[in-house]
């Protein structure tokens, strides 16, 4: 997946939740590509992850699914270099 056709989300979670996030992600072909790119917004570390081109939703179901055996904090969509200000 090229990050040029990627639509760009944010996830707050800690760095031990993104790896295990990562690695469900993965089992998804073609879902979404997780980064160790971060920023530290308000208290929180929103790590950033490109989701392919017609996945958003996908990617939005698996990350709700996840969230009774992850900590998954607020998501929010951006840009590559920031999350898009609430």
């Amino acid at each position: 997946m090229s990050p040029k056709d990627a639509t760009v989300f944010w996830l707050a979670a800690s760095a031990d939740e993104i790896h295990f996030i990562d690695a469900i992600l993965s089992a998804y072909d073609g879902v979404a590509n997780v980064r160790r790119d971060y920023v530290l917004q308000d208290g929180r570390t929103l790590f950033k992850v490109y989701v392919g081109p017609g996945m958003e939703e996908e990617f939005l179901s698996i990350l709700e699914a996840l969230r009774p055996a992850a900590a998954i904090g607020e998501i929010v969509r951006g840009t590559d270099e920031a999350p898009t200000p609430a």
